[in-house]
């Protein structure tokens, strides 16, 4: 066989390759079962949210929701049991974070608790979250649910933290 026959069929498999895989991505066989919510906020974080992006808005800050505590934090890479505490905030997500508005750098984690976070186990995942925030550098500030929020009045707290 010579040398030109060989890049040949090299080419045509490198083509066949090439082919298979297209139609291997481009044809779906199977529809997915997810499906779109309806929301992305409860109503009591949708209220939340409004106050939240007033008080943004006047100081010049951005509020984004359910942020990845992931996405909050680093790890230095030589951390001992890396994996293991990577692990324990990767599934997690705060209700609200207050960003600079200029290079989106994370001011203040917001977290608005309800009834749940009366329960032993939701009081011990806040623990974890509010020592691994203060550790981290990063202010959190818990909001009870109600009914109404005095805007003036929670200003006044979030900004004492900023």
């Amino acid at each position: 066989m010579n040398i030109e026959n060989l890049i040949l069929i090299v080419f045509f498999l490198v083509v066949i390759l090439i082919v298979k895989k297209f139609l291997k991505t481009s044809i779906k066989t199977k529809k997915w079962p997810y499906k779109k919510k309806d929301y992305l906020l409860s109503i009591a974080e949708k209220e939340f949210y409004r106050v939240l992006s007033a008080i943004a808005k006047k100081n010049s800050y951005l509020v984004f929701a359910k942020v990845r505590f992931e996405d909050l934090l680093w790890l230095p890479k030589h951390t001992n049991d890396r994996f293991e505490l990577r692990n324990r905030v990767k599934s997690r997500h705060v209700d609200f974070v207050l960003c600079d508005k200029n290079n989106i750098k994370p001011l203040l984690v917001i977290e608005l608790d309800d009834s749940t976070h009366t329960n032993k186990h939701r009081q011990e995942r806040d623990n974890f979250i509010n020592d691994v925030l203060h550790d981290a550098g990063l202010p959190i500030f818990h909001q009870k649910v109600q009914n109404s929020y005095n805007l003036q009045e929670t200003e006044s707290e979030i900004l004492k933290l900023l």
